[in-house]
């Protein structure tokens, strides 16, 4: 069933967000952002024969909203490593358009995994890597409907399919970030825990 992924991982992450996050306005912002995401994937905004799905702009305007925010970021080789990835996602829907013979696998978990697996490999932080997957996946479904639009007459930008590989994705990055953090602080406590020892040693 599509888009069961995407209500499922929303909340959940909402459920996160909202119980697991220190009180603060990050995780004010980011329920928010999810509960808005989930009541706006049900809307569309519709310009003649197109219809898009109001997460996809949502989605795309908070990537972009991290992208120009976050100082860290080079923007000319963020935007060249976004339109990387971007080109990446359209190829393989198009090359399953063209030849579905080769994906046994759902489409989604091809492409939440391999996607946020170049996004994590692309990016340096978390914020980045998500920023990236989340314009990438946006762009690339816009590519991607463009290129088919010369066969249908009446394309929609963002669908259910497409949101569940937004959250796929999105989950595996926080997965991604999770161990990290993860192995950061077995690291740490390992350092303080040899100090002593070899003080005593000394």
């Amino acid at each position: 069933m599509e888009g069961i992924f995407f209500y499922w991982i929303m909340w959940l992450a909402w459920i996160f967000t909202t119980f697991m996050m220190d009180k603060s306005k990050k995780r004010l912002q980011v329920s928010i952002c999810i509960l808005v995401s989930i009541l706006l994937s049900k809307w569309y905004v519709v310009f003649s024969t197109y219809s898009i799905n109001m997460t996809l702009l949502l989605s795309l305007f908070l990537g972009y909203y991290l992208a120009v925010n976050e100082g860290k970021f080079k923007l000319i080789s963020f935007y060249l490593t976004s339109l990387t990835i971007t080109f990446a996602y359209a190829g393989i829907m198009l090359f399953r358009v063209y030849d579905p013979v080769w994906f046994i696998l759902d489409i989604r978990f091809i492409i939440g995994v391999f996607i946020s697996i170049l996004a994590i490999y692309l990016g340096r932080a978390s914020l980045q890597r998500y920023s990236l997957y989340i314009i990438a996946l946006c762009q690339g479904e816009v590519l991607y409907w463009i290129v088919l639009g010369q066969f249908h007459n009446e394309i929609t930008f963002g669908t259910e399919s497409f949101l569940d590989m937004l959250s796929i994705g999105c989950f595996i990055i926080f997965l991604w970030s999770g161990i990290q953090h993860f192995t950061m602080v077995v690291e740490n406590s390992i350092v303080k825990l040899q100090k002593p020892t070899k003080e005593k040693q000394g």
